[in-house]
């Protein structure tokens, strides 16, 4: 029997190392592909590495204690027994490779029912969701990943549906309108100043048709986040003109404007101008001929403010989370005594935004109703440095 040959292959430190690199490998077969935690996996192998590595090192040392009191004593009852507690090692690993194969057979169950939940939300069923147990699991999070981009996906979808149905709806009463008087004229039914009268009628409902496609574009190009112009400007100047052309449009409201002085922000002049129409517009169309609007200008450190406020009827609470919704009325103004097409406040939101401000409406019902803008200041540049 070759002595140093058997104990050179029974080194300890050899055998635990490749007993390490078994139990390490199979640790991360079912660590990894079950989707388990690197903590588990990490204790995992910490106790392959005590108990089986351990053992087979004991086994060596012993081997090692036999074969050195000689051939007479290393009889062949000893070596098996050394031998087979080896076996029983090379067992144990085997079996936990067994082990591994099985977890993840159980492991990939999650993924299959994920798998058939995607075939059928591709197959139209819309509502259907990945599965989740509820373990906060790698596949837990991933399914509510997905699930979330279901859900936005869905509202996506619900805000186009909805925008296309309003759509038609906004532009159905100016077309049938348009078609009435057109076919009221082919019946020989408009002659002499009635003529012009139906003339004038249409010519109203295709700008109002106008006007709507032209909001819905801009806010197409801001949706899709196009640059807009950036140059110094005073928006208190900006004001004074939208106050001053409202004081023509209603001359039998109070239409008054209050700014400290010069207010300089960076943005889009005809785009910020169109922000303060609309508000202004809102306020007087959306309100009693009596109601007075008032627009103030006022600087903070490092912002502009722009409110525009009325003394109207005000907004129900219940309503003031909706304002800025397209093609959203007021109850009040469902009957369109008011006229408006729903999209003034949804654009003044957009375009802010696009300036990298915000807007935010307070309203009391009985009190009136104040919408405050706040941008940006303009930062000058500092002197030169020598």
């Amino acid at each position: 029997m070759n002595l140093a040959g058997i104990h050179g292959r029974l080194r300890p430190s050899r055998a635990g190392v490749r007993l390490r690199i078994l139990a390490g490998l199979a640790v991360l077969l079912v660590a990894g592909l079950t989707a388990s935690s690197v903590t588990s996996a990490l204790l995992l192998e910490s106790f392959l590495h005590k108990h089986y590595t351990r053992t087979l090192q004991d086994s060596a040392a012993r081997m090692r204690a036999v074969l050195a009191r000689g051939p007479q004593v290393a009889n062949g009852d000893q070596l098996s027994a050394l031998l087979g507690q080896l076996a029983i090692v090379a067992g144990a690993l085997v079996l936990l490779l067994a082990l591994a194969v099985l977890v993840l057979r159980l492991g990939m169950r999650p993924l299959a029912k994920m798998a058939a939940s995607a075939d059928a939300i591709a197959e139209g069923h819309l509502t259907e969701r990945l599965p989740t147990r509820g373990s906060r699991s790698e596949t837990d999070q991933l399914a509510e990943a997905v699930n979330r981009a279901f859900d936005a996906q869905a509202r996506a979808e619900a805000t186009v549906r909805s925008l296309a149905a309003d759509t038609s709806h906004e532009l159905r009463t100016p077309l049938s309108t348009i078609s009435g008087w057109l076919d009221l004229h082919r019946q020989g039914g408009l002659t002499g100043p009635r003529l012009e009268t139906a003339l004038a009628h249409i010519e109203n409902q295709v700008g109002r048709m106008r006007l709507l496609v032209e909001d819905l574009s801009l806010l197409a190009r801001l949706d899709a986040g196009r640059p807009i112009e950036q140059a110094p400007l005073d928006l208190t100047a900006l004001a004074a003109s939208v106050v001053e052309d409202a004081q023509v449009i209603y001359p039998d409201r109070s239409i008054t404007l209050t700014a400290a002085g010069p207010a300089q922000v960076t943005g889009d002049a005809a785009r910020l101008q169109q922000v303060l129409r609309n508000l202004v517009g809102n306020a007087g169309q959306h309100t009693p001929t009596q109601t007075a609007v008032h627009v103030t200008v006022t600087t903070t450190p490092g912002h502009v403010h722009v409110a525009v406020a009325d003394d109207g009827p005000g907004i129900a609470p219940q309503d003031l989370p909706r304002v800025f919704e397209r093609f959203w009325r007021a109850e009040a103004s469902r009957s369109r005594t008011y006229g408006g097409s729903g999209l003034g406040l949804a654009i003044v939101e957009a375009i802010i935004h696009a300036h990298r401000g915000d807007v935010s409406v307070e309203s009391a019902v009985g009190v009136g109703t104040t919408v405050t803008v706040r941008l940006n200041a303009h930062r000058t540049e500092g002197p030169p440095r020598d």
